[in-house]
Formats: structure tokens, sequence, C-alpha cells
């Protein structure tokens, strides 16, 4: 659809779950947060080695005089191989991998968290050009009664009907209703460039946005809404998620205050004997018993705890504010029915007959057109604060 667009000249005519679609497959942002997953795969596939420490192979030759009163002196080659593995045995290996698989399930909540967020970013996008959409199609509605109104009162004037400062108002009326459209529409053009961006499109790629702004009042109640937020936000559960990498840890700190071990077998000639053996190295933690590691650890994993609390009660207060938005949001829009509101372009068009069959003046006809745009520009505002305010609350919610 997008390429066709592109070297077509049709646009893209884009809803809104098309939108939020487009958005998770191509935006870059998104793409460059999920290559965070490879590099939590790497830490899990480091962490399930066998060992964590290759295999060392150290040898030595030496060039050994010997000298006996009986055979002279004369020259001996020895030298030998030794084979050593480092082996932990404090129980490192299972705490890695625990805090390794914690932290590949973290990155996963936070790459759903971004996603979730750029939803909800394309979504705010999509209702402010709905918003500036509306607004347009209204100022060149606008655009048009006034230019019938100055064709009028051009009309009026050459019966002698008005006055000619009456004209000129009307010509002024219709300039500044041409400078607001101009101005609507440079607005529009703003908010479809950061959209456009947001999708990951070409800036030659033409887009349209098909939607109609409408009131769905949820049923459900603020503590229902915590109760599902709790449950359901990703980012909640990535810091949940870092808690138990926290602790895995501080575990395998302390483990590796247990010295590992290094062992294996040597080979070994001396002139004319073979030795063969075994050998072990235990490093003695006297100075460095990963005190400050520990510190480290210990450190994180409190501000862990922290921050899963701190969010948990942000939660509850975003998802609470949301819904007191959402509610107020609800009480304006019932200002403005919407039955009435259908009624716009009707009663403009009776009042501009009106002014044509001299029933009304200029003056009149201004000022009652003027209250009428003021209302419906209210209404759009109000259905997009509503529709606004009920995206935030499912936002915080963790409703998809």
């Amino acid at each position: 659809m997008i390429l066709s667009s592109a070297f077509g000249a049709e646009p893209v005519r884009l809803t809104l779950d098309q939108a939020t679609q487009i958005a998770v497959e191509r935006n870059l942002e998104l793409k460059a947060k999920r290559e965070d997953l490879g590099l939590a795969e790497a830490r899990l596939i480091k962490a399930n080695l066998l060992f964590q420490h290759n295999p060392e192979l150290e040898g030595d030759v030496s060039n050994r005089r010997l000298s006996k009163p009986d055979d002279g002196s004369r020259n001996v080659v020895q030298g030998g191989v030794f084979l050593s593995q480092e082996f932990e045995i404090g129980g490192q290996p299972i705490f890695r991998r625990q805090a390794a698989g914690r932290n590949l399930e973290k990155v996963k909540f936070e790459v759903a968290n971004f996603e979730r967020t750029l939803r909800f970013r394309v979504t705010e996008l999509f209702l402010r050009l709905v918003n500036n959409q509306a607004k347009v199609k209204q100022a060149e509605q606008i655009v048009d009664l006034r230019s019938r109104l100055y064709e009028a009162s051009g009309t009026r004037l050459k019966l002698g009907d008005i006055p000619e400062v009456q004209h000129t108002l009307s010509e002024f009326e219709l300039n500044r209703a041409r400078s607001d459209s101009i101005g609507l529409q440079r607005e529009y053009e703003e908010s479809l460039a950061k959209l456009r961006t947001d999708l990951g499109l070409e800036p030659e790629v033409q887009v349209e946005v098909i939607a109609e702004l409408k009131k769905a009042p949820t049923s459900l109640s603020p503590a229902d809404l915590v109760k599902t937020a709790l449950e359901r936000r990703p980012d909640l559960a990535a810091l949940e998620r870092e808690k138990a990498v926290t602790e895995a840890e501080v575990r395998l700190t302390r483990s590796e205050r247990i010295p590992n071990i290094k062992a294996g077998p040597f080979y070994e000639r001396d002139d004319k004997d073979n030795i063969i053996g075994g050998r072990i190295s235990i490093p003695l933690p006297i100075f460095d018993r990963k005190q400050a590691e520990l510190r480290e650890a210990l450190a994180r994993k409190s501000a862990a705890n922290i921050n899963y609390l701190g969010l948990r009660q942000n939660i509850e207060r975003s998802v609470r504010a949301a819904y007191a938005r959402l509610k107020l949001s609800e009480q304006e829009l019932s200002y403005y029915p919407e039955t009435s509101m259908k009624r716009f372009d009707e009663t403009l068009e009776l009042y501009l007959k009106a002014y044509e069959e001299r029933q009304v003046e200029l003056s009149e006809f201004l000022l009652f057109q003027n209250q009428m745009i003021e209302a419906r520009a209210k209404f759009i505002d109000a259905m997009t604060n509503y529709n606004l305010s009920l995206a935030e609350l499912k936002l915080q919610a963790g409703i998809e």
C-alpha cells in the first residue's frame, strides 16, 4: 500500500489501527530498542556455557648442562607441558544463569513497554490530526460561506441597500477566513510530518488520515483499572524482573567470594626421566574479598526495590488522575450535544439566506456566525480531548 502510493498519485489512507501497526513494523526507534534483545540473549548464551574460562595450555623448554666426573659435560634438553582448567565451586553458574534469564525477560518487557508508548504517541498524533482535519474542513466551509456573503453584500451594495463600508467589512471577513484556513492547514502539515516520522515513512509518501471522533465511555471503576494496570503494565513487570536480576547478582557476587580453583595434568621430561602428575592452584582471598562488588550489587538491589515500589505508587496515582480527566472530558462534552452540532451548516445557510433576503443585517449575521464557529470549534476540541483522555487512560491502565 505504501509503495504503490509512493509511486502513484493517490495518498495513503490510514485508519488509527493501520497507523499504529505500521509504526510497530517500521519505527526506527523501536527497531533499535529491539536490538537490546540481542544483547540480553548474548548474556544468556555466555551464562549457559559449561565453563566460563577456557582451558590453559602452558609449556616450557630449557637447556640443562650436566657435569659429571665420569662422563664429562653434556647438554640436556628438558621441558614440560601443563593443561589447566578453572572450576567454579561456589555455585556461580546457577546464579549467573538465573540473572541472565531474568535479564532477558526484563528486556522483553522493556521492548513491549516501548511499543506500548509508541502506540500511544501515534494515537495522540493521529487524534490531533483528526482534530486539525476537522477544523480545516470547517475553515474551508467558512471561506465558502463568506465568499457567498461577500457576493451577497456586493449585490445589496449595487441595489443601494447597504453602505460601502459593509461590503468592505465582508471582504475583510473573507480574507480573515482564508488566513485562518491557511494557518490551520500549516498546523495540519506539521502534525502530519511528525506522524510520518513515527511511522517510518519516506517524506514523499502522501498520507491521509481516516477517522471519526466518537464517544465510547468506559464502565470500569478506578479500582478495577488500577488492578488491571498492576497486572498488565510491562514497565512494572520489567522492574519486577530487574529485582530478580539484582537478587541473583547479589547471590552470584557472594558465591564469587569463594575462590575458583585451577587444576589439570602436567608432563615433564627431565634428562631420561618422564614425569606425569597433576597440579592444583587456589587463590588466597586475603585482600580482595569482593567487598566493593558486593556493596555495588546490594546497592543495585536496593535501588531496584525502591524503583519498583515507586512505580507501583505512581501507577495508581496516574490511573486515578487519568480517570478523573476522562470524567471531566465527558462532562465538558455533554455541554455540546452532537445533534445540535450537526445542524451547524443548516443554521448558517438559513442565516445567509436571511441576509440575502434583507431580513438580517451584516453585523447580526457575522455575530451569529462567529458564535457558531466558536461553538463548533469547542465541540471539536471537546471531542478530541475526550478521545485523548480515553487513550491516556488505556495507556496508564495497560489496556491495549
